[in-house]
């Protein structure tokens, strides 16, 4: 069985609403336990972070708007942190940054 290919930074191009996924990055349709097997077998760990944490007044939260434009969440500090991705969730726009780890 060939090696999976790692995943790592790429050029990112965030869609007319501000969304973007990695193109890399396996649709695990909601399995979380899939997604964290996938994270562990890649020796990535993720930090992620809600766009209320960083905007305190936006359309989407006031308009219901679809979108998360002029959000430009700030890359994690101490690390080589790269983008999973900007996604809307139940509880809003979310991003996701992951790095690789030594074991």
């Amino acid at each position: 069985m060939p090696e999976e290919k790692q995943i790592g930074p790429v050029k990112v191009a965030r869609d007319a609403d501000g969304w973007w996924d990695h193109p890399d990055l396996p649709d695990f349709d909601e399995d979380i336990e899939a997604f964290k097997a996938w994270l562990d077998a890649q020796g990535l760990k993720v930090l992620g972070w809600h766009m209320e944490a960083d905007v305190d007044a936006h359309p989407y939260f006031d308009d219901d708007a679809c979108h998360c434009l002029g959000w430009e969440p700030e890359t994690p500090p101490a690390g080589e942190w790269f983008l999973l991705g900007i996604f809307d969730t139940e509880d809003g726009p979310y991003v996701q940054w992951a790095r690789r780890v030594t074991p």
